[in-house]
C-alpha cells in the first residue's frame, strides 16, 4: 500500500498492534480525528461520522469487535511524540497537548499535579486526541472579496466549534493576503502561532505554505507575539489563532489603535455565542470587528460559512 503524507508524519507514533490495524484508515481523505482512551474502543471520526476501529483494521458503527486501547498503547504513543524526553516537552505537555510534524495536534489528559513552582503537569497520560490538520488551497476563494473592499482588508474574526475548520481557513486566507488576488495586493502579514499549528515549522524549511509576505513567530505566547512582529516586523495584517484570554484582548486593543489589520480566530458557535464572553464579548460589543465568519459543518461534510458586517448583518451565505 502507497503511504500517503499523512501516513509519513504519523504512523510512526503507534504501537505495533495499533499501526498494523489503522494503516489503511490513515489513507482517508475525510479523517478528522484519532481518539483514544485506556481500556475503551479505539475512535476515528470523519467528516461525516464517528466510527470505532475493529481488530481486523476496518471501520464499524458499533463496538462489538472494536479494538480496545490498552495502558501500554498510550506509554509508547506518548513516548514517540516526546521523542523520548519529557524534559524536551515539557511546556507543551503543561498546556495539555503535543504538536507533531504537519500540523496535527495531539490533545492529552491524565492526572493533573502541580510542581513546586507551582505550574501544572500531567502525568498518567490516559486518553489522547490526535486532531488531523490539512492544508486546502482556495478553500475561501468564493468569499475572500467580501473580506476586503477598495484594497483594504477588514479587521476579520473566524468563529467555529473545536473542529470546525477555523485553523485550515486560516492558513487560506493569509495566503491570499500575503500573495495577492487579481483584485487585492498583497500585504506584508505577521503570524503569532503559539501552538505550532498554523505554519507547522518543525524545521526551518519546512511546514505549510503561508505566502511570500508572510513573518511567521513559532511557539510564543499569542499577546506577547502580536506586540514584538508590531515593533519588529511593520506588518500590515497581524494573525493569530484561538484568542480569548484577558492578555490577547490588550494586544488587540494596542495594535488597533496603531492602524494594523486583524485576522484571528475563536471557539464559539455564532456572533452571538462570543459576545458573551468575559474579556472577550465586551471588547467585541465596544470595538466590533468588520468581518465575522460563522462556521459550521455540514452534515454532508462540507462547511457552511456565514459572513455578517459589524452591526451583525449577514453579508455572504455559502457552501465550501
Amino acid at each position: 500500500m502507497e503511504k500517503t503524507e499523512l501516513s509519513r508524519e504519523i504512523l510512526h507514533i503507534f504501537s505495533d498492534s495499533i499501526r498494523k490495524r489503522i494503516e489503511g484508515i490513515l489513507c482517508r481523505p475525510d479523517l478528522t480525528e484519532i481518539r483514544l482512551r485506556v481500556n475503551l474502543p479505539l475512535m476515528i471520526r470523519t467528516l461525516r461520522r464517528e466510527y470505532y476501529l475493529t481488530e481486523e483494521g476496518e471501520l464499524s458503527y458499533g463496538t462489538g469487535n472494536a479494538y480496545i486501547v490498552t495502558p501500554e498503547d498510550i506509554r509508547i504513543i506518548f513516548q514517540k511524540i516526546s521523542q523520548y524526553s519529557l524534559f524536551a516537552y515539557k511546556e507543551e505537555v503543561r498546556e495539555g497537548f503535543i504538536t507533531l510534524k504537519g500540523g496535527h495536534r495531539i490533545g492529552l489528559c491524565g492526572k493533573v499535579y502541580y510542581d513546586g513552582e507551582g505550574k501544572r503537569q500531567l502525568q498518567q497520560i490516559s486518553s489522547m486526541n490526535i486532531r488531523i490538520a490539512r492544508q486546502i488551497t482556495g478553500c475561501c476563494r468564493n468569499f475572500f472579496p467580501y473580506l476586503t473592499e477598495d484594497g483594504c482588508f477588514f479587521n476579520t474574526l473566524l468563529i467555529s466549534p473545536p473542529g470546525g475548520g477555523k485553523t485550515t481557513f486560516l492558513r487560506d486566507i493569509i495566503r491570499m493576503l500575503s500573495d495577492g488576488t487579481n483584485y487585492f495586493a498583497g500585504q506584508n502579514v505577521s503570524v503569532v502561532d503559539e501552538r505550532s499549528e498554523i505554519g507547522n515549522r518543525t524545521r526551518l524549511s519546512e511546514g505549510f505554505y503561508l505566502g511570500r509576505r508572510t513573518d511567521l513567530l513559532d511557539h510564543c505566547p499569542k499577546a506577547d507575539g502580536m506586540l514584538m512582529m508590531l515593533r519588529t516586523m511593520a506588518p500590515q495584517i497581524i494573525a493569530a489563532d484561538e484568542i480569548g484570554d484577558a492578555g490577547d484582548i490588550e494586544a488587540l486593543r494596542y495594535i488597533r489603535n496603531c492602524g494594523c489589520r486583524l485576522l484571528m480566530t475563536v471557539h464559539g458557535k455564532d456572533v452571538g455565542d462570543i459576545l458573551e464572553r468575559p474579556f472577550l464579548g465586551e471588547y467585541l460589543r465596544k470595538y466590533p470587528f468588520e468581518r465575522y465568519v460563522q462556521i459550521q459543518a455540514e452534515k454532508t461534510g462540507r462547511r457552511r460559512v456565514d459572513i455578517f458586517d459589524a452591526r451583525q448583518n449577514r453579508v455572504w451565505r455559502g457552501i465550501t
